[in-house]
């Protein structure tokens, strides 16, 4: 017995040796695990896969929108250890052994809609954290197409990559690509930005001061309407309503006289609740008039909406003096398709 004793401990021999050294030039010691709350992130702008392939995840509904961001999860890949074709990517997740008992690896690739390249994101704070569980772990920057995110997490306990903008945050789960908390008119499928409108024609206005007549006339072909929950004016709508923005040309300015268009009555909604706009914009154009903004508040659901525009207002000479329309103007009838 104590012979056989002996072989045992001399062929262990070489094989702590190899251990040891092989831990020198990189490899991992044996027994070692990752722990539970790590998490490891960076940017590789060369996908970790396309479609067709294992791991590729990316589907329109699980992409996150707001209107400084955009971000999406195109590839996946869950498990005790990383795959090797993951781990190769980047010298900080190389060399991670095994998540300890009862923890995985969640590793995603991000991307972003492409149509978010145009976002004007200047000047405004966009913030992202990881959750896992109840901890929270800030990124340095907002999420970018090519940026990945490794995180070790217990494999009953939630981890969820979040975006604050202007103070309303959504999150996407890791694991599924669920969005958490999301702003539901982002995702209906409803167009940002109606057809054109057929515009307006009003020739021959007479108007008169009791004493004297004269008449004004004013022609736009266009103006079109847009929805958002979010506009730098106003911020965020409450929810489940959108902005419904309305944009017009107006002449206004004559040699002799000034036609100001009432904020309230001149631009109204004649479907759903909402008939009288919440904020009204103007901006002169040289030679022109002006440009009109009205916004409105409505569900987030509508689809279509029927705006009616008429000329109502003040109009006053180049003495201050009021002048009146002589009949009822005929209101313009756009439809705003969604």
């Amino acid at each position: 017995m104590p012979r056989n004793h002996n072989r045992i401990l001399r062929s262990l021999v070489p094989l702590i040796a190899l251990a040891l050294s092989g831990t020198a030039c990189g490899y991992i010691p044996i027994g070692e695990k990752t722990e539970s709350y790590e998490i490891y992130h960076d940017n590789d702008a060369e996908p970790w896969c396309a479609e067709g392939e294992s791991g590729y995840v990316l589907k329109q509904d699980s992409i996150l929108q707001g209107p400084h961001f955009s971000v999406g999860i195109q590839c996946r890949y869950t498990g005790e250890t990383l795959p090797h074709e993951v781990a190769e990517r980047a010298s900080t997740i190389a060399l991670l052994p095994r998540a300890e008992k009862g923890s995985e690896f969640i590793a995603n690739h991000l991307t972003t809609d492409p149509e978010s390249d145009f976002l004007d994101i200047a000047g405004w704070e966009v913030r992202s954290w990881v959750q896992i569980g109840d901890r929270e772990f800030d990124l340095d920057a907002p999420p970018q197409r090519g940026d990945w995110i490794v995180v070790t997490a217990p494999t009953d306990v939630p981890a969820v990559l979040w975006v604050e903008d202007d103070g309303r945050a959504q999150g996407l789960d890791l694991r599924t690509g669920e969005r958490i908390e999301p702003v539901f008119s982002y995702y209906t499928n409803l167009a940002a930005y109606s057809d054109l409108f057929s515009g307006f024609s009003y020739e021959e206005v007479h108007i008169d001061n009791g004493d004297e007549w004269s008449w004004l006339s004013c022609q736009y072909d266009g103006g079109n309407a847009w929805r958002s929950p979010w506009t730098e004016e106003l911020g965020w709508a409450p929810e489940g309503s959108v902005y419904l923005g309305v944009f017009t040309y107006w002449c206004r300015d004559y040699d002799e006289f000034t036609w100001n268009l009432d904020q309230q009555r001149s631009i109204t909604l004649a479907s759903g609740e909402a008939d009288a706009p919440i904020a009204w914009y103007e901006r002169e154009v040289e030679g022109y008039g002006i440009e009109v903004q009205a916004f409105f508040l409505i569900p987030d659901i509508d689809s279509e909406v029927t705006i009616e525009f008429e000329p109502v207002g003040e109009i006053v000479d180049g003495e201050g003096d009021q002048w009146q329309i002589r009949e009822p103007l005929q209101a313009a009838e756009w439809v705003a398709s969604f």
